[in-house]
């Protein structure tokens, strides 16, 4: 098949990667596979297509020009830009991509006039038979007017679900609607209308798509994210390789980063690091976790259960534990910074690395013990399993993707759960993984063997390889 692909975001966050993964699946088992993605020279190497989806097909969508734009004051989703910037579902100060519900009638006319003529170019030299488009986006409805025969499938990531929510919230709380949500609800509802199926991934997802979307049952399939296990594996790294990783990431090339949102601001030096060991030079041990600073990953709850853990222990010493703090997108954050909360709380066995590349965050999965992501409504999870597809068991809340993966009770239990919102369940579940090493070995070891036999990229990619054939039909 000729699967032409479309993905609006510049590289960045989980989708990118999974639109990265799939496309290389895609291509393996012999589809042709064209990507049309956004794109962006900021300095930052990682957010250039060219160099994040290197050998896939790409048509690009360079958001460079007005993203100058909004650094020198001006709007960057002005129709006075051939190219606007991207919106995004999350209503965050300070950033070029504004939320969908507060874009004005022309912003919205000027993404569709670029949209339509860039897919407008690609139908030029690429004639699909299936158009796969990530997110519910005015993606859709240039793909609509550009190839109205040609059958579209919309991946459900669960961020476009999330908006909905966050509007209905408002509007319950207020009492009356939402006077900034009519332009982006109808965004999203003719991205519905353009679809003629979805693929959901995550059954919590699936869910709530059809009750937010009023999409049919019938014409909605749930298929995970998937894992690259080339990638994210066991290593077997001594306790020294452990070491020599953290002292790299922590005290030789710094990334964590405060309130002043500039990576590097946070720095160790050597005696800072010298808490990640006990008396006798071996590791203590570590706690990850991985994720951007968003109200729903909860991170400013889990310093508080951390500071909960740390009173159980002797006060005159060292917690016999610590947590890496990886990510954080530099210089955005909802709510509480955690690095502000963590000073707040004295929290000496919490440790920021910021935000570093994907080939580095497969090392550090291999010096944590366990990985903990007490997020509200995790609409899948990537990082839960590529945890698991290093061998390390998670922690995660009793509520969205993670429960279609975790197994917390029994002989296949790769993880723990503990309840949302909850600190005491958090810090209690945290203390009892924590004193019990042989749980914890065989809890990773069976997420392992789940994640090799179910989640990597081939078999994920034959599964959609049987949704498009179905769609085509």
């Amino acid at each position: 098949m000729k699967i032409l692909m479309s993905h609006i975001f510049y590289p960045r966050g989980g989708s990118a990667q999974v639109a990265r993964y799939l496309s290389r699946a895609l291509i393996e088992l012999g589809h042709e596979v064209r990507l049309i993605t956004g794109t962006l020279h900021d300095g930052d190497p990682q957010h250039d297509a060219n160099v994040f989806f290197e050998d896939i097909p790409l048509t690009v969508v360079d958001y460079t020009d007005a993203w100058r734009g909004f650094e020198q004051g001006e709007d960057p989703l002005s129709d006075k830009w051939q190219v606007p910037f991207h919106p995004s579902y999350e209503d965050k100060p300070g950033v070029p991509d504004r939320v969908f519900y507060k874009l004005t009638d022309a912003e919205y006319a000027a993404l569709l006039r670029c949209w339509t003529g860039v897919f407008e170019d690609v139908k030029e030299h690429f004639h699909p038979d299936l158009i796969h488009l990530h997110h519910l986006t005015h993606a859709h409805v240039a793909a609509a007017q550009l190839f109205p025969s040609v059958p579209k499938l919309t991946q459900l990531h669960g961020t476009e679900i999330k908006m909905l929510e966050h509007l209905d919230e408002s509007s319950k709380d207020s009492g009356s609607p939402n006077e900034l949500s009519h332009l982006g609800r109808g965004i999203l509802s003719d991205a519905v209308d353009a679809t003629n199926h979805f693929a959901a991934i995550s059954p919590d997802v699936c869910e709530r798509a059809i009750a937010r979307l009023a999409i049919d049952g019938k014409h909605i399939t749930t298929i995970p994210n998937g894992v690259d296990t080339s990638l994210f594996q066991p290593l077997d790294w001594s306790p020294y390789e452990k070491w020599s990783f953290l002292r790299k990431i922590l005290v030789e090339e710094p990334q964590g980063w405060d309130e002043s949102g500039v990576p590097g601001s946070v720095q160790y030096d050597q005696s800072d690091i010298e808490k990640l060991r006990d008396k006798s030079g071996d590791l203590r041990p570590l706690v990850i976790f991985v994720g951007r600073f968003l109200d729903f990953k909860r991170v400013p709850l889990l310093l508080r259960a951390v500071s909960q853990v740390n009173q159980l222990f002797d006060s005159s010493n060292h917690p016999p534990f610590n947590l890496l703090v990886w990510g954080g997108m530099p210089g955005e954050w909802e709510g509480e910074h955690p690095h502000t909360v963590a000073r707040s709380l004295d929290l000496s066995n919490v440790f920021f690395c910021g935000w570093l590349p994907h080939d580095a965050l497969s090392e550090g999965l291999n010096v944590a013990d366990v990985l903990v992501a007490p997020s509200y409504n995790e609409p899948f999870g990537q990082v839960y399993i590529e945890a698991m597809a290093t061998g390390v068991p998670v922690i995660a809340t009793r509520s969205g993707g993670p429960l279609d993966f975790v197994v917390d009770t029994g002989p296949r239990a790769n993880g723990w759960f503990c309840e949302v919102d909850d600190v005491d369940s958090l810090a209690t579940t945290l203390h009892q993984v924590l004193m019990n090493e042989t749980e914890r070995k065989r809890r990773g070891t069976n997420a392992l063997a789940l994640i090799r036999g179910e989640y990597d990229w081939k078999e994920i990619a034959r599964r959609y390889d049987e949704v498009y054939k179905h769609v085509i039909r």
